[in-house]
């Protein structure tokens, strides 16, 4: 055969219900990790890659069975349908819901390797499977893996790799029924679907569905009834304590009792006082204010006009260098040798020196020219080489890995879908059902990307629920951590809950109102609890970083824009004007200092810089309240915004941003007033 005839890349494709492991084979399998959590509708698209250059391997939703019923179903059904072979994950531990949709890939005719996963759980709680006889009645090859740990894979890969896939044992009447329809579609697996009346497939050949699903599943349900009845022996019937356990977090006292206490410890305790306040103390204070600023700003005066800020025993005291300190070493060796309480640079009249030290820089010594403007631009008070990466490596990295390391251990211990049941009845109230909490929580770390994942929801009006409470009422990770480090320093416990209070009502009205005005109602919550399990290190610490990757590689462009228009704002003198503007929503409805005029400005941009900009304002703990939830209610980020306008419309979009506006300022004008700010 010429070297130029190439052949055909082989397609395999993961397939499995949720919460089975299948992520976790895929990263095996490819060397690329995928987010592996413990609820529905963390794999929204399919990720594909290559095992070798003859073999390539498709990662797809978690799904019961192969159709058109919900999101997750329509993405998988087409890379299933014209799959050459299939890898099906199924747990150990609930076989009897698995095997359905392995019954189902059989009778499509698809060539298939079968991993029972999960079997160290099986035998925690003493099921007895017996593989050889799975196998036989399957008729095909099956293997029992350990996922989390590699025990198994690599006999999965080698059986993928050197073709041992086969196809399944089918009824010999079913298989007759889809021989019969292979001329009017392209194959099998096609004609299966047809037959069990999917109108996509019917529509994609103009042809008639045969609507013989009920008498299929049937079928299969028995069949699988029967294979479970012969494969599988309970050696006792003894509850495992997680399971009490999970009973416990479900229960609507004790859970919701649960959920509070894990709301208190991951949001103030956690955030808001070990991260935000102990860790923050050291990153930021500690080390970037302390050292790295300082150095930022001496390396710059040598280039660009400073003035620096001496004082020592109360005494106050300004060196000047117009050109720099390369331009006079005498005076900068001088200053060198000062033995100061506090020393502060400013590169040009619009610095903050000038106001904080009570000392406005004679014009004639630093004038506002292109040089001071550069320097002020570069190491001013919002420069981008000083302040904008302080807060991304002082405040923001810390904030977020804390954030999301927290929020990967309660997904992997499996809590969250017990979280989605437990507040069914309450969401289910205001027009979603339980599933909704996985967008709201996700918007924790990120709403823009939250926003994405509504389309986990079933009909239109939850996903414009969810995005609309999105766009109101959730902060991000880094504007979440930085909220709960300013109440739990300015006013403690009371005026945390005060925070937290106004924001649940107002998550809770707007959902109650758009439930009643908008037509139709919450769909039944479906979803599937997987085991409770203890974290693994290794799953966390993947979860935590890939998730902080993502979210710096979004939020470090942004903020480097973000300080480079406000420093340019600041030595053009727009800045000022712009907060004047702003004063009299600031200054007389909010009874907020009028520099907090600059967080909303930066707010618009990205809620977390916006947040950023409080930490230097000197506020009561009333008015760090008020400021932290107007900004909390404050417009969706860009970002957010062009999402939404994405998912939904522009119109819907833009009604979004202005009334979260006008929301967060008239929460924050009752507050203020109602709190004396």
């Amino acid at each position: 055969m010429p070297n130029s005839i190439k052949t055909p890349q082989k397609h395999i494709v993961l397939v499995g219900n949720p919460n089975v492991g299948k992520s976790v084979f895929f990263h095996y399998l490819s060397s690329i990790y995928v987010d592996v959590s413990n609820y529905p509708g963390t794999t929204v698209e399919i990720n594909s890659a290559s095992l070798n250059k003859d073999t390539s391997i498709k990662d797809t939703p978690g799904i019961y069975g192969v159709s058109s019923f919900n999101d997750e179903e329509k993405v998988a059904r087409d890379v299933i349908l014209y799959s050459d072979e299939i890898l099906n994950v199924v747990s150990a531990i609930s076989l009897e819901r698995d095997l359905f949709l392995t019954k189902q890939l059989i009778d499509m005719g698809k060539p298939l390797v079968v991993a029972i996963n999960q079997m160290d759980e099986a035998k925690g709680i003493a099921l007895d499977i017996d593989l050889n006889k799975l196998s036989e009645l399957l008729g095909v090859p099956v293997y029992p893996t350990i996922a989390i740990t590699n025990h198994g894979m690599a006999e999965v890969k080698n059986a993928l790799l050197t073709n041992k896939a086969k196809k399944g044992n089918i009824d010999p009447v079913l298989q007759k029924e889809l021989t019969d329809l292979l001329p009017q579609v392209t194959n099998q697996a096609e004609a299966l679907l047809l037959l069990e009346g999917d109108l996509i497939i019917a529509e994609r050949h103009k042809t008639s569905p045969r609507n013989k699903r009920n008498e299929l599943y049937s079928q299969r349900r028995k069949d699988v009834n029967e294979i479970i009845l012969e494969t599988i022996t309970r050696k006792d019937n003894k509850e495992r304590l997680l399971t009490k356990i999970s009973n416990i977090l479900i229960d609507p006292i004790w859970g919701t009792i649960f959920a509070l206490f894990i709301g208190f410890l991951f949001l103030y305790q956690f955030l808001g006082i070990w991260v935000g306040g102990d860790l923050i103390n050291i990153t930021e204070k500690k080390i970037m204010t302390a050292y790295y600023e300082p150095t930022i700003k001496e390396v710059a005066g040598y280039f660009f006009p400073v003035q620096v800020l001496i004082e020592k025993n109360g005494s106050k005291q300004i060196f000047s260098f117009p050109h720099g300190f390369s331009a006079d070493k005498n005076t900068y060796n001088q200053l060198k040798q000062i033995n100061t309480d506090n020393k502060e640079y400013f590169f040009g009249p619009s610095d903050y020196i000038e106001v904080k030290a009570g000392l406005k820089p004679a014009s004639t010594t630093l004038s506002n020219n292109i040089f001071s403007a550069i320097g002020t631009i570069l190491a001013g008070k919002y420069g981008i080489l000083t302040l904008t990466v302080t807060y991304l490596l002082g405040l923001l990295l810390p904030l977020v890995i804390a954030f999301y390391t927290a929020l990967a251990i309660l997904e992997d211990t499996g809590y969250l879908p017990r979280l989605a049941v437990l507040v069914d009845g309450l969401l289910s109230r205001i027009g979603m059902n339980g599933r909704a909490i996985i967008p709201l929580i996700l918007g924790l770390g990120c709403v823009t990307m939250a926003s994405v994942t509504t389309r986990l929801l079933s009909t239109k009006r939850e996903k414009l629920i969810a995005m609309t409470i999105l766009g109101f009422a959730i902060p991000c990770s880094a504007q979440l951590g930085v909220i709960q480090s300013l109440l739990a320093k300015a006013g403690g416990i009371r005026y945390w809950l005060i925070w937290l209070s106004v924001i649940g009502l107002v998550l809770v009205f707007t959902g109650f109102i758009m439930n009643k005005f908008l037509p139709g109602k919450a769909t039944p919550l479906l979803i599937d609890l997987p085991p409770l399990r203890l974290p693994r290190i290794s799953n966390v610490f993947h979860k935590a970083k890939t998730k902080v990757m993502f979210f710096m590689a979004e939020a470090i462009p942004a903020f480097f824009v973000a300080a480079f228009i406000v420093s340019v704002m600041q030595v053009t003198g727009f800045l000022d004007k712009t907060i004047a503007i702003f004063k009299p929503i600031s200054k007389n409805l909010l009874h907020l200092p009028e520099e907090v005029s600059l967080s909303f400005i930066l707010g618009m941009v990205r809620r977390d810089f916006g947040a950023f900009g409080l930490t230097d304002l000197s506020m009561t703990a009333a008015q760090v309240t008020v400021a932290s939830v107007v900004l909390t209610l404050f417009v969706p980020c860009i970002a957010t915004v062009a999402v939404m306008a994405k998912e939904q419309s522009w119109k819907i979009s833009l009604g979004i941003w202005i009334s979260s506006m006008i929301l967060a300022i008239s929460m924050g004008s009752i507050l203020a007033r109602i709190l004396g700010a």
